[in-house]
């Protein structure tokens, strides 16, 4: 079973347009749609779509639109009452893909409720292969909630094991606890070797260079994503594991001590990148549990997020709809280069234009 908690779940609204959006103007929607979301309820939803076993953990009360909604397709969930409604995100997609999303911060979380969500997960995380941990953290929740969820399921006879996928502060203070995988997009990934005090051992970062020029620097350049996943795998201290490192046009690179691989999809039109990280993960975790090798899974991982693309909302693709044999893997070196002279692979980015792009946060 893959278990998720999901700490701040929102009910996904989605609304499509049928041109740019025009700043200060009306405009009509071609369609619109709505999902109980959050990035573990959308991990869930893709690993139920699978038909293997999976179960939701999020806050929230049972008559919150957001239960009802797993309620409604049958997603297996258990919760803890909050006694406050649950979120609203809204999304607004154009014709060439561009997605625009307007996050609530959530309800706060009273110490109580994130003792008891702790409580429900390690309960429940003994009948699990994978427990994943995402998204964002809702007010009242402090940074290093997923760091104690972690300690807490370590604590297990035989404790399962853990994916992480949120950003900024929660990401850095979970990978303190070493958790075996981290799912960052290129900005969180910029911002955690910062946090470290990576960005120069990973070639990176000269006197001028911000951390999204960094971030664009990574998704133009999988060998330059390798070096930078090494150098944080290698680090002396905690530290992931496994690190699947996600570029949105320029596909994914999966990470560990000794080895990468990149994984990119053929271009495609692209509908919606909302939710196309959380698939990923999602197609990641169905291949390894299927007993794929890491290079395949990835290849699987990337085939989920391109098919996550390509639906409206925050729609989840199933196995029939992951095009595997499309995504091209190669095994990757990290280059030599010194951190004075950091490397950028513009003929990569040249040949790329126009694959998946993913819209990835901690939602």
């Amino acid at each position: 079973m893959i278990l998720t908690l999901t700490a701040n779940p929102s009910l996904d609204r989605t609304i499509e347009l049928s041109g740019p959006v025009l700043r200060g103007q009306v405009q009509r929607a071609v369609w619109a749609g709505q999902q109980p979301g959050g990035k573990g309820v959308n991990v869930s939803r893709a690993v139920a779509a699978a038909d293997r076993d999976t179960l939701a953990v999020l806050p929230g009360d049972i008559d919150d639109p957001v239960l009802t909604g797993l309620d409604a397709i049958g997603l297996a969930h258990r919760s803890v009452p909050t006694g406050t409604p649950l979120r609203s995100n809204i999304t607004v997609t154009e014709p060439d893909g561009t997605t625009t999303k307007i996050n609530e911060p959530g309800s706060p979380l009273s110490p109580q409720t994130q003792n008891a969500l702790i409580d429900l997960v390690a309960e429940q995380a003994a009948d699990a292969s994978w427990v994943v941990l995402a998204g964002s953290l809702p007010p009242g929740v402090d940074d290093d909630f997923y760091a104690h969820v972690i300690e807490r399921i370590r604590q297990l006879p035989v404790p399962p094991l853990i994916a992480v996928d949120t950003s900024g502060v929660p990401l850095a203070a979970a990978v303190m606890a070493s958790p075996d995988l981290i799912k960052p997009n290129a900005e969180e990934l910029a911002e955690l070797l910062n946090a470290a005090g990576l960005l120069h051992a990973a070639g990176l970062r000269d006197d001028t260079t911000d951390l999204h020029t960094i971030a664009d620097r990574l998704e133009s350049s999988p060998q330059l994503t390798a070096r930078a996943t090494s150098t944080l795998l290698t680090a002396s201290g905690p530290r992931p594991r496994t690190i699947l490192a996600t570029l949105g046009a320029g596909g994914a690179v999966l990470a560990q001590p000794e080895t990468a691989w990149h994984a990119a999809h053929p271009p495609m039109d692209v509908v919606s990148t909302v939710g196309a990280g959380d698939s990923t993960l999602a197609g990641y975790l169905l291949g390894l549990t299927a007993g794929r090798q890491p290079g395949e899974a990835l290849a699987q991982a990337v085939a989920y997020g391109a098919a996550a693309a390509r639906l409206r909302g925050t729609g989840v693709p199933g196995p029939d709809d992951a095009r595997t044999d499309a995504v091209r893997v190669t095994p990757l070196t990290a280059p030599a280069t010194s951190a004075a002279t950091p490397t950028d692979d513009s003929s990569y980015r040249h040949h790329h234009e126009g694959t998946v792009p993913e819209a990835e946060e901690a939602r």
